[in-house]
């Protein structure tokens, strides 16, 4: 499965002004400053925000449509746009994902520069589908969701860490934007998939506190690596201590839920471009 990591694009709007919005959290319509809580959510539609950076900012739907990758059919997409400093001139919010598609998922919630959700907040958050957010929904790990009675909250939040190579689980990536790696997890929502003719290695195991087992980094050979930037969140817990295959880990460390491979040929973990 592709994966474009180190992007991280979020508007984050008041539920008080935005409410809920949000056919992919199963709510009404958004209501805005600039149009009736009744009326419907579509292209024109403004709306005042605050950026992932802080920043006050107007925004426009430009466009809103059903996610075709999703199985459940409660995802839209939405196209945004930001108005320019000229206060004049509109320009697409998010990057390019790898379908070229420039589009944000709406969802209940926010979350802080760590990629931890943050509770009792009262915000809509508008999550790009190049970054980690909008990836892991569209991975099918709907954090409003529950899945044969378990909640995909905590495997949406192990899902963030484990697209940004977020190891440490404090926010810092270890990976390229736009490499390539297989993704499965206990519950079965994705599977693996290994290729003929592109072999792969097992990377690490994922919690909702980051990696909770690492077998070899996404773009280097040596656990050191990685060890180096929180030697006490992996004491005892990588191949340098002991070797685990995923089956072992899943017997010994109950709090993984997520599990990733990286391809063994640097050619096959190519950074890809819309």
């Amino acid at each position: 499965m592709s994966v474009r990591p180190v992007q991280r694009r979020t508007l984050a709007v008041r539920a008080a002004i935005v409410l809920g919005g949000l056919a992919s959290c199963g709510h009404g319509p958004l209501a805005t400053p600039d149009r009736q809580p009744d009326a419907p959510v579509g292209p024109g539609t403004l709306i005042e925000a605050r950026s992932d950076d802080g920043e006050r900012q107007r925004f426009r739907i430009e466009s809103v449509a059903a996610d075709p990758k999703d199985r459940d059919g409660d995802v839209r997409l939405y196209g945004l746009s930001v108005l320019g400093a000229d206060s004049t001139t509109w320009r697409p919010y998010c990057n390019p994902d790898l379908e070229g598609r420039s589009a944000a998922i709406p969802v209940l919630g926010s979350w802080n520069a760590r990629g931890e959700p943050l509770p009792g907040t009262d915000l809509v958050t508008f999550a790009c589908t190049s970054g980690a957010i909008g990836k892991c929904i569209r991975f099918g790990y709907k954090p409003w969701k529950v899945h044969d009675g378990i909640s995909l909250q905590p495997y949406h939040a192990a899902c963030i860490h484990m697209v940004r190579a977020d190891y440490c689980g404090d926010g810092r990536p270890h990976t390229v934007d736009g490499t390539w790696i297989d993704i499965w997890d206990r519950l079965g929502i994705q599977t693996r998939d290994e290729r003929d003719g592109h072999p792969e290695v097992f990377e690490a195991a994922w919690s909702p506190s980051g990696a909770a087992y690492l077998n070899v980094p996404r773009w280097s050979d040596d656990v050191a690596d990685v060890v180096e930037d929180c030697p006490e969140h992996f004491a005892g817990r990588t191949s340098r201590d002991r070797s685990l295959a995923p089956s072992e880990v899943e017997q010994q460390l109950p709090e993984v839920l997520l599990y990733d491979a990286r391809y063994i040929h640097s050619a096959d973990r190519r950074v890809a471009t819309p």
